[in-house]
C-alpha cells in the first residue's frame, strides 16, 4: 500500500502521496470527514497507479455509455445514476463530443456554471425557477469522478480522471436529516386518510418503511415471494448495500402485506391504484409496475404534505430512517447493535442518529457518577 497523508483545507481533505514517476501528487478527495477521506484516498491512489490504457480518439457520448449499459455487474439505477450526471453535464457543454474531451478545466467550469444556474420543476415557459443547491452539484461531481474512475477510463473511452481535482461545494454543516416530531408522523397519516380516503397502499408503505428503516427504493424492490409469516427480505441484488435484510413485521402489518401482495411485486397493486387514486390528465396510466416510479409516487405525496407547513414541522421519506435508527438505539443504548439490528454500519447509524433524543446524558453520567470518582482512600482524604 503506498503511504499518504491528509491535509484539512477549505472545501474538504487532499491527500498527498508519491505517484508512479516518483514525483510529489496532491488531489482532493471531495470529503469533509476524515474518515471518508481516508477511505476515498485509496481509491485516488489505486486510480493514480492503474495501469495505462489506450484510449479510442473517436469514442462518443453514445459510444462510451453504451459500454457502460453492456457492463455485466453494474445495476440499473447505478447506470441511471451516471446517465443522470452525464446529461447534466452535456447540457451546458453541448459541443464536447465524448469523455477524452472533458479536460480538468471543463469539469472545474462544469461545477461553476452548474451552480449559477436556475432550473424549473415544470414545463411552462412561466414556471418558477430555482437556484441549483451545493447538494445536488456535489452529487452530480461523485458520480461524474466515479464514472471517469470506474469506467470510461478502464474501458479507453479516456486517458485521465478530469475529475479528481474538482474540489466538491461548500454545503451548510449540519445533517441533512433530522429525526420528526411524533406529531408531525400523525399529522401525515391523517392528511393521507383524508387526500386519499380508502387507499390502504400508501399508508402501509410507509409503516413498514418506519419499521425498516431503510431507503424507499429498497424498499420499492420488495418481491411478494420474500413475505414470510412473520417477516420481509430485502433482497441483497435490491439494496443499496448489496446486502439482504430481514425485517420482522408485527402480525396485523404482514396481514395486511399478504392481503394487498401481487403476483410478483409487493407493491404491484400501486400500477393500477395510481390510476384511479392519482390520475394524471393528458398522460396514459401505466399498467406495468415500475419500483421507480412507486418512489416517486411516494415522494410526491410527502412533498404534497410539506406544500403550506412550516419548515419545522415538515416530514421527507429518509426523515423516518433518521427516526427508525434513533429509536431502536434509545432501546439498546448502542449504535453498534443498533446498525446490527438494521442491517447497516455503524458509520452510517452515526450520520442519521440523534445523539440527544437516543440517550439521556443526564440518565447516564449519574449511572456512571460512582465509578468516576476515585476509591475511597485513593483520593487523600483520610478514611474515618
Amino acid at each position: 500500500m503506498i503511504g499518504f497523508s491528509l491535509t484539512e483545507r477549505p472545501g474538504g481533505y487532499r491527500v498527498r502521496f508519491v505517484g508512479p514517476d516518483g514525483g510529489r501528487v496532491e488531489r482532493a478527495t471531495g470529503c469533509i470527514k476524515k474518515g471518508d477521506a481516508r477511505n476515498a484516498a485509496k481509491g485516488i491512489i489505486e486510480s493514480e497507479y492503474a495501469p495505462k490504457v489506450v484510449t479510442t480518439p473517436t469514442s462518443t457520448w453514445e459510444q462510451a455509455l453504451g459500454d457502460l449499459n453492456r457492463t455485466p455487474d453494474l445495476r440499473p439505477d447505478s447506470i441511471r445514476s451516471y446517465g443522470n450526471a452525464v446529461a447534466a453535464f452535456r447540457k451546458l457543454f453541448p459541443d464536447l463530443s465524448g469523455p477524452e474531451a472533458v479536460t480538468p478545466a471543463v469539469a472545474l467550469a462544469f461545477k461553476r456554471e452548474f451552480l449559477s444556474g436556475t432550473y424549473a420543476r415544470g414545463r411552462a415557459s412561466d414556471a418558477a425557477r430555482y437556484s441549483r443547491s451545493p447538494t445536488s452539484c456535489r452529487t452530480y461531481l461523485r458520480a461524474l469522478r466515479s464514472l471517469w474512475a470506474k469506467h470510461f477510463r478502464p474501458l479507453g473511452h479516456a486517458a485521465g480522471n478530469p475529475w479528481l481535482d474538482v474540489p466538491y461545494p461548500n454545503a451548510p454543516k449540519g445533517k441533512r436529516v433530522r429525526v420528526p416530531e411524533e406529531a408531525t408522523v400523525v399529522a401525515f397519516f391523517q392528511w393521507l386518510a383524508n387526500r386519499h380516503p380508502g387507499w390502504d397502499l400508501p399508508r402501509l408503505f410507509v409503516q413498514v418503511k418506519m419499521l425498516a428503516g431503510c431507503r424507499t427504493l429498497d424498499l420499492c424492490k420488495a418481491r411478494s415471494f420474500d413475505l414470510g409469516a412473520d417477516s420481509l427480505t430485502l433482497r441483497a441484488d435490491s439494496t443499496k448495500t448489496r446486502e439482504a435484510r430481514t425485517i420482522p413485521l408485527p402480525a396485523e402489518v404482514a396481514s395486511e402485506l399478504r392481503r394487498l401482495a401481487g403476483p410478483v411485486w409487493l407493491w404491484e397493486r400501486a400500477a393500477v391504484e395510481c390510476s384511479q387514486h392519482r390520475p394524471v390528465r393528458g398522460r396514459e396510466s401505466a399498467t406495468a409496475y415500475s419500483p421507480s416510479t412507486w418512489r416517486w409516487t411516494v415522494q410526491n405525496l410527502f412533498r404534497e404534505f410539506n406544500e403550506g407547513r412550516p419548515q419545522g414541522s415538515r416530514l421527507r421519506p429518509h426523515d423516518l430512517r433518521a427516526r427508525a435508527i434513533t429509536v431502536v438505539a434509545a432501546a439498546t443504548q448502542s449504535v453498534d447493535a443498533t446498525a446490527q439490528a438494521l442491517g447497516l454500519n455503524a458509520q452510517t447509524a452515526r450520520h442519521y442518529l440523534d445523539a440527544a433524543k437516543a440517550f439521556d446524558r443526564a440518565d447516564i453520567l449519574r449511572k456512571a457518577s460512582g465509578l468516576l470518582l476515585p476509591p475511597k482512600g485513593g483520593d487523600g482524604a483520610a478514611e474515618k
